[in-house]
């Protein structure tokens, strides 16, 4: 997305859409348009088509000097196809309003006044806000836009080259010169099942979102001798459920499988995709859950023959409390940090990384071993706690060994402590997921005692 890591936002340019409802779906064309051109490092070009919050949460991320909001809105005040352009009014609205525009959030729709009503009810917007938009000529349900509206690329266009200062289009390259065409309405489209499989991921999100564990809470098993404590935290606000998870299921030989893992996307659609995804890690762990290579690599063929859970990163293990064994594989996971009890020197197991879900192009993954002493702790994570716009990885991860050496030695007030460190200064725009897993001492016989040891 053009500029979305720019540390500087001087400008942000957003369209407003409503899927599968024809010209309302204007300004989300207009936008994937926009992108393809080559703005400035300092504007943010990007779909602000998704709930009031979430924007006002992007709008408090960038805090842009100025903002300029495109789409089509029905106002019945002008010929279909008319552009009109004005500068936001920053007064406070009625409350009335903003209970309408809350009401309407909370019901999942996306609309420009409604989001405009919230920001200007929560003061996110700048002095410098204006809005470009067209009246439309068809808002019926369909897919496309009316021609009256494919005549209006260039001068919506025109008009937010003119609001940034850009008259004549100085320093924009474009890589295609076609505004997006219109479905042909006599095929089949692809995008017309994509609407329905959107309706029933949210649907499904809403159930998940009402099972789903607390976002911190210390995690029981059935299995003797290892303690857990996981937090998950959404990215966004009044988000309660996204794309990352932990789970930890017994299995039959004593030992425990422990997943870690992160779907692509944020907010209800990726809470979606996760429970399928987590459904989906249950169902192989019956087959296969005492081998962590062959667990991963079945999710790899199912993400790359259904597309389920393709892009996202996980990390499966195997701990035998009993031994202290631990075994685990990787697609694109952050690697375990291991913590020895009785030292402040916590060190990073080999053999994650890799590719993620579906692009190991067939290739087996490699698994990874080492062996606990009794009371070591392990810190399995996610992206999102080490690494932001502003925050390689790397760096994440050195802030993330620094405040675990120095954390306090219970499990769930370490988690604690580890994720107000590294959360601090991040600029999140991630979910966040950390488990702990501390194998409790005197649960390894003396004899099975051994130094951490990395295998393929």
């Amino acid at each position: 997305m053009t500029g979305r890591g720019t540390s500087h936002c001087r400008a942000l340019v957003g369209g407003f859409g409503t899927p599968g409802l024809r010209d309302l779906d204007f300004g989300r064309a207009l936008v994937e348009w926009f992108q393809q051109f080559d703005w400035p490092s300092d504007v943010v070009v990007e779909d602000l088509s998704c709930s009031a919050p979430l924007v006002l949460h992007r709008l408090q991320e960038l805090r842009p000097a100025k903002v300029v909001l495109v789409g089509a809105v029905g106002r019945d005040l002008d010929p279909p196809g008319t552009i009109r352009r004005y500068r936001v009014d920053l007064a406070a609205p009625r409350p009335a309003e903003v209970h309408r525009s809350v009401e309407e959030a909370v019901m999942g729709l996306v609309d420009l006044d409604h989001t405009l009503a919230m920001a200007r009810h929560w003061g996110a917007l700048p002095v410098d806000t204006v809005v470009v938009e067209v009246e439309p000529a068809e808002a019926s349900f369909g897919l496309g836009f009316s021609d009256v509206l494919a005549a209006c690329f260039d001068p919506v266009l025109d008009a937010v080259r003119e609001e940034l200062g850009m008259e004549g289009g100085a320093g924009m390259v474009l890589e295609r010169d076609a505004a997006p065409a219109e479905p042909d309405e006599g095929q089949p489209s692809e995008e017309l099942d994509g609407l329905c499989d959107y309706a029933a991921k949210h649907a499904q999100a809403r159930l998940h979102s009402h099972r789903a564990p607390a976002l911190a809470e210390r995690v029981s098993t059935d299995v003797p001798g290892v303690e857990l404590a996981g937090h998950v935290r959404p990215w966004g606000v009044f988000v309660e459920s996204g794309g990352d998870w932990f789970d930890a299921v017994p299995l039959d030989d004593g030992a425990l499988g422990i997943v870690v893992g992160a779907v692509p996307g944020r907010g209800v659609e990726a809470a979606a995709a996760m429970s399928d995804l987590r459904a989906a890690v249950r169902a192989y762990l019956v087959r296969d859950g005492d081998s962590p290579a062959a667990l991963v690599g079945h999710l790899d063929r199912l993400a790359d023959a259904t597309g389920l859970g393709r892009q996202a990163r996980l990390l499966y293990m195997t701990l035998h409390p009993a031994t202290g064994e631990v075994r685990y594989a990787s697609a694109g996971a952050c690697p375990p940090l291991v913590l020895h009890r009785g030292t402040a020197d916590g060190r990073f197991a080999g053999g994650s990384g890799g590719p993620a879900l579906g692009a190991a192009t067939g290739a087996a993954r490699p698994e990874t071993s080492l062996r606990l002493a009794p009371g070591s702790t392990l810190l399995l994570f996610t992206d999102g706690l080490v690494r932001s716009r502003d925050v390689s990885r790397d760096a994440g991860m050195e802030r993330l060994r620094r405040a675990a050496d120095g954390g306090p030695r219970d499990l769930d007030d370490l988690c604690r402590h580890v994720l107000s460190v590294c959360t601090s200064t991040l600029q999140r725009d991630d979910d966040i997921c950390l488990l702990g897993v501390r194998l409790v001492a005197g649960a390894v016989p003396a004899h099975s005692q051994q130094t951490v040891t990395h295998g393929a």
